[in-house]
């Protein structure tokens, strides 16, 4: 059985964008960037939502069940044989006691006490059989382990309303932080810094300073520059008090150093707001590279 994107969103395979949005958002509530689950939504997420990707993952899903479709099921194969051989193999069969001799029965060995129970109980292929149904079970088992909303834990689509409510101002804030604060031009980069950092916390600021000195000459001499466009947000956390949230953001920058072709890059970052105020500013930046 092959576990899909869209189980893992927990969506149906022709869900809206809108539909695998609202899963997706659902899914990496209260999520750690750290953990393996927040990554794997989020690459799902990237998949479907990109009508080209979702196209081509659609595709080779299809011929991935056409080929597990025409597979040799190993263990009907196993159990025919093993009935040919039980069929064929002649008995044993024992000689009669002397007449005039007291029979002596032997102790039973462990070794011949299992050759009892084996002849005693079901036929070799049905242990074949078993076995590989144990196999599956325990298959399905570790994947149920770890599906949202198993062993106690709540669904994706199950999440509080709440983040929802509180859903709207965070990710606008960041949605619009975010193509300032990853957008820079060779020609006006002292600026674009300074009009950056009226989106992020002074500490936050602070930090970037070394950074982008560095940064700034080597941007300068290679001539670059880079647009960010974000494509798509999801509240994962906020504070009980609603002064810290933390927002994940899908991010195409279209890159460029001097007359070169420019490349598009798609990733996604992790963002640590804080409210000072009506005003959310980013406090720090976890991309896809370094989030662990």
């Amino acid at each position: 059985m092959t576990v899909s994107l869209y189980d893992l969103l927990d969506v149906d395979e022709d869900a809206t964008a809108d539909e695998i949005r609202a899963a997706w958002k659902s899914a990496i509530v209260d999520l750690e960037p750290s953990d393996r689950r927040f990554r794997a939504y989020n690459d799902a997420a990237a998949v479907l939502l990109d009508q080209e990707k979702r196209s081509a993952y659609d595709l080779e899903l299809a011929a991935t069940r056409a080929a597990e479709a025409d597979e040799p099921t190993e263990v009907e194969e196993r159990t025919e044989a093993e009935e040919r051989a039980e069929v064929e193999e002649p008995a044993e069969v024992e000689e009669p006691a002397d007449e005039e001799e007291q029979p002596v029965v032997p102790a039973e060995t462990p070794a011949k006490a299992a050759r009892d129970t084996d002849a005693a109980g079901p036929p070799t292929w049905s242990l074949y059989a078993a076995a590989a149904v144990a196999v599956v079970s325990l298959a399905l088992l570790v994947v149920v382990l770890t599906w949202p909303g198993s062993v106690g834990g709540t669904a994706p689509a199950d999440r509080t309303e709440a983040a929802n409510d509180a859903a709207a101002t965070v990710e606008d804030a960041a949605a619009q932080a975010v193509p300032i604060v990853l957008s820079y031009d060779y020609r006006t980069f002292d600026e674009d810094v300074r009009e950056a950092e009226a989106h992020l916390t002074e500490e936050f600021a602070a930090d970037r300073a070394d950074l982008l000195t560095q940064l700034r000459t080597e941007v300068v001499r290679e001539k670059v520059v880079v647009n960010a466009v974000v494509s798509g947000t999801a509240l994962t956390r906020i504070s009980e008090d609603g002064d810290r949230a933390v927002v994940v953001a899908f991010i195409e920058q279209d890159s460029q150093k001097g007359d070169t072709a420019p490349r598009v890059r798609e990733t996604w970052a992790s963002l640590s707001l804080v409210a000072e105020g009506d005003t959310w500013l980013i406090d720090d930046i976890c991309t896809q590279e370094d989030c662990a």
